[in-house]
This record gives C-alpha cells, structure tokens and sequence, in this order.
C-alpha cells in the first residue's frame, strides 16, 4: 500500500469529526504498539455503534457484541454483510479477543489490516448518511500510514531535491548569460525558471509539514511508552478474567464430549444386536431425551459466558463511565444464571451417566440371551464351529483349494496330472508354495476372503456378515446347497442327517480310491483290532439297526465268531472299512478318519513324517493331511472352471472336520469379533479410497475450470500486451511532438543546430513560394535556381530528421523532460509486466495440464483399486449400522 498523511482526513465537517484525533493516534502508533491501535479501533467503534443506536432508538445499554447483535434485528437500520465482517474483525483483534474462544472463527490481523476496516466501515456509513459531503472526497482509497522513519527518510530526499532543484536554476541563469543577446529564448528561460522554483516552494511546505508530522507522532509515541504497562497490565487482567470463566466451559465440554461418546457407544451396541428389543429402544429415545437436556444446559452456558465475556471487553475500555455501570450490574445477573446453569448441567449429567451405566447393563444381558438363542437355533453347529476355530495351516489349505480352482485353471490341470502319476508328494510340495505366500496374511483377513468365495461359490443369499443371524444363515445354506448339489450323483447315498451324508460320501470315495491302487491290501492286527472294535461299537447306535441287519444278512454276522470276523476283515479290508464308513455318524469321523490314513499310507509306502518333519503326529496333523487327501482322492481335484460349484461339499467337509477332532461346544466368538473388525477395517479403507476419489474428482473439476480460467487470462493479456506495445510505438511520434514544442527545448545541446536547419528549410521554402508565385508553376519547373531551393529543402529535412533523433536521445537523459519521458518507462513496465505474466501464466497452465493428468490417473488407479476391493468383499458398500 503507498503511505499517505492520514487515510481519515475525510471525517473532517461530518457527524463523526469527534472520531478523528483518535484515529490518527491509531494511525501513528500501529507500528509501534499495534495492540494498543487495535484498542482504540475498537473503542471508537464501540462508541460510533452506540451512536447509531441512539439515533434509531435501538437498546444501546448494553455490551459491544449485544449491541451489534440488536442492531442487526433491527428494522430501522441495518449493515450489509461485508460491513458485518468488517465490524467483526475489529471487535474481535480489539483485545486480540481477550478469551481463547473464538467463537465468530475470526483470523487476528495486523493493525494495518484493523485501521484499513475501520476506514472501509467509515466510507460505507458517511456514504449512507452524508453522500453529498463524501462525495466531495477526491480520493477514499486507503493506504498504510507513515512511520517516522519513512517520513525521516522521505524528509532526506525532498532535501535532494531542493538542493537539485537549486543547482538548476543557477545552470539556467548561466545559460541566460550565455544567449543574452536572443530576447527569445531569455524571456523562455525565465519562464523554466519560474516553474522550478514553485516546484521547490511546494517540497519546502511538504519538509515542513512532514517535520510537524513527524514531532506529533513521536510525541503520542513517546506518552504511550510511557503508559504501555499499565494499558497492558489491564488487558492481561482482562484475558485472566475472561478464562477462569471459559475454564468452567472447558470442563462442562469434556464432560457433554464423554457423554456423546457413551451414547454413541450405546448406540452401536444396540444395533449389532441381532434382534431389537422395544424397553431397551424406549431406554434409548429416553436417553437421547436426557442427553438433550445436558446439551442444552451446555448451550445456555456457552451463550452466558460469551455475554459475560462481552460484558468484560465492554466495561474494560469504554468511553462512558454511565455505560460501565450499567454493566456492572448486568455483569453480576449474567454470573447468577452461569451459577444456575452450572447446577443444572451438574444435575442432568449426573443422572444421564447413572441412567446410562443401567441401560447398558440391561443391553448386555439382553445381548447374552440372544447369543443362548441364537445358540439353540443353529441348525449345523458343526460347520458354524469349525469356521470359526479355522486359523492356521488347516485354514490355509482350504482357501488355497478354493482360491486356486477359482482363479487357476493350470493349478487344477498340474494337480490332476499328478494325481494320475500317482505323485502326491509333488502335490504336497506346490501346495506349500501356495502356502508359504500365505504366511504373512492373518488368519482373520484369509478367513473373511473364504467366506466371501463360499458365498460366490455356493450362489447363497449373500446376507450381513455383522449380523451373526444371517452370517449363520449364510453357512446354512451353503450346507443345504451342498447338499443338493451331491443329491445328483448316483453314488450318493443322502441321509436324514445332511452333514453326516456328505461324510460318508467323502470317505466312501477315498476308499474306492484307494481300493482301486492296491486292491489286495494286506493289514496288520492291530489295523484289524481297530476296524472291528469301530464296527462293533457302531453297529449298536439305534440308527444303524437296520443297516446292522443288511450287512449280518449279507457276510451271515451272526454266526461269525470274533476270530473270524476279524480274519474276514484281514481278507477283505476295503468292504469292511466301507461297512464301518456306512455305519459311522459324525462323532466317528475323527477315529475313522484315522484308519483311512494308516491304510493310505500302507497303500503309499509312506508315514506322515516325510509329509510333516519328525515332530510327530497329532489329531491336526492329521486333519490337515487328510484334508489334502480328501482332495486327491474324492475326484475333486480334475474339475474344470464350470465344475467349480462341485467343490462345495467337500470344502464344507474340510470345514466341518475342524469342529469334530476337536469336541468342543463352545464356540470361538472372538474369532467372529475378529472377523467382523477385518470386514470394518476393510469398509474404512475402502470408504477412505472412494473419499480420496471424490475429493480429486471434485479437485479436478476445479483444476479444469482454473485451467480454463488461466487460459482465458493469457488471451485477455496477450491482447493488452498488444495494445501496450502499439500504444508505445504512437508515443514515439507524440514524445517527438512534445518535445519539438516544449519550451524546454532550448535547453538541449542539439536545439540550435535543429532551429539553425528548420530556419534554412523555412527560406528554401519561401524562396520555392515566391518562384512559384512570380513565374507560374510550369516555368518554375523548370527554373535552375528552384532546383536548387528544393535540394536545399531535402537535404535540411534529412538533416532535421537527424537532429531530431538526437533531441530526443538528449531529452531522454536530462530531467526537465523526466516526467514526459517516465511515460515510455510506465509503458515499457507494463509491457514487461504483462508479458511476465503471460509467461507466468503459461508455466501456470503447463503445471495445470500436467496435475490435471496426473489427477486423471491417479482417479483411475483408485477406481481400481474400489473394484478389487468390492470383488473381494460384495457388502463392503453396505452400512454395519
């Protein structure tokens, strides 16, 4: 901004002159003690509002932001909305707003920056109430006030210039002496001269008037000094004041914050409950009652204390001692109501916490009862249990099974290969490498994944995997899909008991398997022993009476002796293992599952050591390598991609065998918990992409539009720079014409020579004239001595343009034809200044285009990665609220 004597000169003769000394000491001391200018803004503010008050018989006892509040509900007076802000700012950087509160969310300024509101507040309001005396004001425009030390030096430079303006007159007094016999060019310079000196008359009465200035100003300075700590003392009192009391606010926030938190606690409890309860909803709605009461409380007190707080500022520092009485008062009513709704506030959040404590209590219990419920109602426990305890290697094989079918058809083509080499520890050895990718992935995230590709899978209702319902609902289905899907095959025998069917149907296939490898199969007696005690404690389950009597018919049981049952048992081992496998339910499954592998790994010369290290065999061991042989051997292994569904039973298979090695009835629901913060984790990260995206879609928008709006400002200022540079090239002729009739031409060195040609032009033309006029034109065309007048004239011309040239390079550097020639510099400034913006602007736009493609692409990318995202998990878009 440029400095200016005062930006408030124009208050003089109105309604407001009363203002004006004030403002100037503001002026004066914004550099110095910037707070205390910031205070007197705000003081004079305060007392022109109050004056606006009275005028329109609006309520002006009362505090500063009171006061501005009433006259804005006011019909009788209004401020437009950046008159609004403007009074805002200087009422808040008053006391750089005494209380860490900032309610209005206003940036502190520099007092420049106060003093240039306060100016734009003035101007408006003179121009609404005295339009005629503001409009006499040439110039409203505000500029930064004057240091000392600027005028100091602005002081030094008129003192150059005097001295300049000196030595001039005595080199034109000179040249008076010199061409002291051209009456002419004397009375010219004489008149040079006159100029001179009123030019430095004028800088005498400005070093004159800035000295005043200066001598004021470091006078107020100076008072100031000396009083600085006791206006600051005040004002630290007042912030002290004003934040014991916002201290009280502080605490009451932190407890209405712990409060919402607590609700909103509640709240999410509620609603991953798998059923709604309608006492625990109306506890809810009464809850939400009491927690408005609290947040009430909470608003009355914050609105009392920026009151209080107002009243403090008010009181503080303003011009009327009736005023700050009547505050006073108001000031105790204000503190009685903060005590009031202090108590009350105490009172509600005391009975909400308590309320609180016994609905959540009740919430809980409800929510026990709904897991026995839910607990009773689960039709297949066992495939429910053991999705929740997969963790681990078991976990590990079945989503590599099911992730390697769905996405790898030469995974599938190597493994029947294999399987018909006969070749299963090479089998083994790639279903490692599969595991081994898999070992930096936690057990929830591969868990979560499994259930997504069974849902696919299966082509079940996909449900809410938050609600446990309908999570188990889910795995239901897909055991009655698998189910269904074996129904169709001749070998499969069904049952009333779904999941005991697809056992048997498993297990019936790897002994044919096997069966079909070493059909004369030789076992040990204690491999015997186990097959016939399994049959003999089998066959008295009530359900297999009838299937007892089918097989006693057939081998004649009956009068079979132990001897030689067992000794048709070593003869015949496939048809009495399938007898056992028939017989069997799935509490047998683990015991049974064993004797097939000790006649597997008869058939295979081989024990679990080479598969699984020295460390021993365990019953999940075991179950992980019969996982690996239900797959080789159940035909499983050879599906094509539109045999996918095929695999279901066997997987349900897989999952269920964790559940029945183990025996347990509990089961694992921190698994699910587990599973469910995955899901949630995954949501935040994929609601945290799809922000990320929208965000850059809308920053795009913006970047293209700005790109526009650079592209329209580089024509808008190619064409100035046109018009600059053609503007430029007509001031050449205009400054030759200047200069040619200044009368300050006499000064440069080349002007006699330049009048000396245009005399000796002025001659040859006349002479041309008068030729003409006393011979007629055609004789005089072909006059010897008009031939000569005419080159005469060409060659002064020539001659003319020349010097001319050198008037022009002369005036150029002499300083009575400074101000004529700045106009080439300002033009020249333009024109570097448009081009430079024009090239700014064009590095602008090359830096726009090459963001907006790195946006596209990075948009693009994110797109992606939502997609990947949403094929993994199809709910993911789904609320868990």
């Amino acid at each position: 901004m440029e400095c200016n004597e005062s930006n408030f000169i124009y208050l003089k003769k109105t309604s407001v002159e009363k203002y004006y000394e004030e403002l100037i000491r503001a002026e004066h001391l914004c550099e110095y003690f910037p707070a205390i200018t910031k205070i007197i803004i705000r003081k004079v503010l305060e007392a022109i509002l109050k004056d606006i008050a009275e005028k329109h018989k609006i309520e002006s006892n009362t505090s500063a932001w009171n006061l501005l509040n009433n006259i804005e509900l006011s019909t009788s007076f209004s401020f437009p909305e950046e008159i609004i802000n403007y009074i805002e700012t200087v009422l808040i950087n008053g006391y750089e707003h005494a209380s860490r509160n900032n309610r209005n969310r206003k940036i502190l300024k520099h007092p420049i920056e106060i003093l240039e509101s306060m100016h734009n507040i003035l101007c408006w309001y003179l121009r609404k109430t005295e339009g005629q005396k503001i409009k006499l004001v040439k110039n409203l425009s505000f500029r930064a006030p004057s240091t000392i030390e600027y005028m100091q030096k602005e002081i030094s430079k008129i003192r150059d210039d005097i001295s300049l303006k000196d030595k001039q007159i005595n080199n034109l007094r000179q040249k008076i002496i010199e061409v002291s016999s051209q009456s002419k060019a004397i009375g010219e310079l004489n008149n040079i001269i006159i100029e001179i000196k009123k030019e430095k008359s004028y800088l005498e009465e400005t070093k004159i008037l800035l000295t005043k200035k200066i001598e004021v100003q470091k006078n107020q300075v100076a008072q100031v000094e000396n009083d600085y700590k006791f206006y600051m003392k005040r004002l630290d009192k007042l912030k002290q004041r004003c934040n014991e009391n916002q201290e009280l606010l502080f605490e009451k926030e932190s407890q209405l914050v712990k409060a919402e938190i607590k609700n909103q606690e509640l709240k999410d409890l509620i609603r991953n409950l798998e059923e709604q309860d309608n006492k625990i909803e109306d506890s809810e709605h009464y809850l939400e009652e009491e927690l408005r009461k609290v947040r009430q409380a909470y608003e009355k007190l914050v609105k009392l204390t920026n009151q209080y707080q107002d009243i403090l500022e008010t009181v503080e520092f303003s011009y009327s001692s009736d005023l700050q009485k009547s505050l006073e008062t108001q000031k105790n009513n204000v503190t009685m109501e903060i005590n009031f709704q202090n108590r009350v506030f105490n009172e509600n959040i005391i009975n909400y916490n308590k309320n609180m404590a016994e609905v959540k209590r009740k919430v809980l219990i409800f929510k026990e009862i709904l897991n026995e419920k839910i607990k009773r109602g689960i039709k297949y426990k066992s495939l429910y249990k053991g999705f929740l305890r997969l963790e681990g290697k078991e976990l590990r094989i079945i989503y590599t099974i099911i992730n390697n079918i769905n996405t790898a058809p030469s995974f599938i083509n190597k493994s029947k290969e294999l399987f018909l080499k006969s070749n299963e520890e090479k089998f083994l050895t790639l279903l490692n490498k599969n595991l081994e990718d898999l070992k930096n992935v936690s057990d929830d995230e591969i868990k979560l994944l499994l259930y997504y590709k069974l849902i696919k899978l299966s082509q079940v209702p996909l449900g809410s995997i938050y609600n446990r319902k309908q999570f188990i609902k889910a795995l239901e289905n897909m055991v009655d899909k698998a189910y269904e899907i074996l129904e169709s095959k001749k070998d499969f025998k069904g049952g009333v008991k779904k999941l005991d069917a697809i056992i048997r149907y498993y297990l019936d296939k790897i002994i044919s398997s096997l069966k079909n490898k070493n059909i004369n199969l030789h076992i040990s007696e204690e491999l015997t022993d186990k097959i016939y005690g399994k049959i003999m404690e089998l066959k008295q389950n009530e359900e297999n009476i009838i299937k007892e009597k089918i097989y006693y018919d057939k081998f004649n049981l009956d009068n079979m002796s132990e001897v030689m049952f067992k000794s048709s048992i070593k003869s015949q081992p496939f048809i009495f293992i399938s007898i056992m496998v028939d017989l069997s339910n799935s509490t047998s499954y683990q015991e049974i599952s064993a004797i097939i592998f000790e006649v597997e790994s008869l058939i295979s010369n081989r024990t679990l050591s080479k598969a699984y290290g020295e460390g021993g065999v365990n019953s999940k061991l075991l179950n992980e390598y019969f996982m690996v042989l239900l797959f080789l051997y159940s035909g499983t292994a050879s599906i094509n991609q539109n045999q996918q569904m095929e695999l279901l039973p066997l997987l349900v298979l897989g999952i269920i065998s964790i559940d029945l090695i183990e025996n347990n009835d509990e089961a694992n629901l921190e698994s699910y918990t587990r599973m469910i913060e995955s899901w949630k984790r995954k949501q935040q990260k994929y609601n945290d992409i799809f922000m990320e995206k929208e965000e850059m879609e809308s920053s795009l928008e913006f970047l293209l539009e700005e790109s526009q709006r650079v592209e329209f400002i580089i024509k808008q200022l190619s064409e100035s720079s046109n018009l600059l540079v053609q503007r430029y090239e007509n001031y050449r002729e205009e400054f030759k014409s200047i200069i040619l009739n200044s009368e300050k031409r006499i000064l440069l060195p080349s002007y006699m020579n330049y009048d000396e040609l245009r005399s000796k032009k002025e001659i040859a033309e006349n002479n041309i004239n008068n030729s003409k006029n006393k011979h007629g034109t055609l004789k005089s065309m072909f006059s010897l001595e008009l031939w000569k007048e005419q080159a005469n004239k060409l060659v002064n011309e020539s001659n003319m343009i020349e010097v001319e040239n050198k008037l022009i390079e002369e005036a150029k550097q002499k300083p009575y034809f400074k101000k004529e020639y700045s106009v080439f510099a300002e033009i020249e400034n333009e024109i570097q200044k448009t081009n430079e913006l024009v090239n700014k602007n064009k590095e602008e736009l090359k830096n726009k285009n090459l963001l907006t493609g790195n946006m596209k692409n990075k948009i693009t990318e994110l797109e992606k990665q939502l997609t990947t995202i949403k094929d993994a998990y199809p709910d993911i878009e789904e609320g868990y609220y």
